[in-house]
């Protein structure tokens, strides 16, 4: 029976270890964290992810626990704003559920779930990987997978993060209608913040911001304060009325083209393989696809490590071609104030739809069949 450890139980590590358990695999499934927690997301499932949930989590499932289908897609400006129905629907849910969701499925599968479980070591030999783990304890498999953000423990070493820029996000006791993200204002080119806000279950909604260093350097840390500077609607009651999911928590911005393993034995998926601008839900798009793309390659044929390193590398540079350039050409556009107001006028287009920026991004024209 083939064998695998895989380091993080998000969104791709959780997909990875559905596909292989599925497949007969030996999984062990390492999660540092208890879950449900709270993480910087936006919590919108691109579209372009919409088929791989849905395969994971039936959509009445998806319901049950309270996900949002989003159909619309709003950009605010000042007073102004543009809204385009999507070519298709998308999900939205928080990863306080989502991730339990999906680690749920991994352990009905078959994969055995370790958690807390926090990684000290990994060490690699030709016939096998072994990690140690802080809590004492020796896992070895044939292969290792790296799903925990970073790919730490991985020879090629971590992810990248982006110098400048930080990623916020809170719940708000409010509601949103479709995705809506809010543009830079103002002028100038220096970077500032963008917002996005989507409703999730309970009566919330999530709202992530990336700023740049300098604006929460000017803010003194105070996000409400920015936040108030950059969606001067918003109401700091709505976040208290939210709880402790409206804490905010703040992180790095990854950022990196595919990064290819330091090790035959081990493989990387996620933002620790990968990480485009987390515009439009790309980050959990990516990972979903990631875990399952890396599965299906590995349960394909008979297991030859190193075809399954060429295609996966194949099939991840390809993913990336234009989506990473698209995303964070969004991304530039949406901080930088100047830009935005140049790009603005040409948003209210009457022919303008979001199609071809949708084909960029590799997601789907066509309607979800459910």
């Amino acid at each position: 029976m083939p064998s695998a450890i895989i380091i993080g139980a998000g969104p791709a590590g959780a997909s990875t270890a559905i596909t292989l358990a599925k497949a007969g695999w030996r999984v062990d499934l390492l999660e540092g964290k208890s879950f449900p927690r709270a993480k910087v997301c936006g919590e919108f499932i691109s579209p372009a992810a919409t088929p791989i949930i849905e395969r994971l989590i039936a959509p009445t499932d998806l319901r049950a626990a309270g996900a949002r289908q989003v159909n619309e897609l709003f950009i605010d400006r000042g007073d102004a704003e543009r809204r385009w129905p999507m070519p298709r629907p998308a999900w939205a849910l928080s990863r306080a559920s989502l991730d339990v969701m999906l680690l749920d499925r991994a352990a009905a599968a078959g994969a055995i779930v370790h958690q807390p479980a926090v990684v000290r070591s990994a060490s690699y030999a030709d016939d096998h990987v072994a990690v140690e783990l802080i809590a004492g304890g020796r896992l070895s498999a044939d292969i290792l997978i790296h799903a925990d953000g970073s790919g730490r423990h991985d020879p090629a070493g971590p992810t990248p993060m982006r110098a400048g820029v930080v990623g916020l996000k809170t719940h708000l006791a409010t509601s949103v209608r479709g995705l809506r993200m809010r543009a830079a204002a103002g002028t100038g080119l220096a970077a500032q913040a963008y917002v996005g806000l989507v409703a999730v279950e309970h009566g919330l909604a999530t709202c992530a911001l990336v700023a740049s260093a300098a604006m929460l350097a000017r803010f003194c840390g105070h996000h409400d304060a920015l936040l108030t500077h950059c969606w001067p609607g918003y109401d700091p009651r709505t976040r208290e009325r939210a709880g402790d999911l409206g804490n905010w928590l703040a992180c790095g911005v990854a950022g990196s083209g595919y990064i290819p393993p330091g090790h035959p034995r081990s493989f990387r998926v996620g933002n620790a393989a990968a990480a485009v601008e987390p515009v439009g839900g790309e980050g959990i798009g990516l990972a979903l696809w990631a875990g399952s793309t890396l599965s299906a390659t590995l349960t394909a044929a008979p297991l030859d490590l190193a075809a399954v390193h060429a295609a996966f590398a194949r099939d991840y540079r390809r993913r990336l071609r234009t989506r990473r350039w698209a995303c964070r050409l969004a991304a530039e556009v949406m901080m930088r104030p100047t830009l935005a107001s140049v790009a603005w006028p040409a948003l209210a287009w009457p022919s303008l739809t979001i199609r071809p920026w949708y084909a960029l991004t590799g997601k789907p024209l066509h309607a979800s069949a459910t």
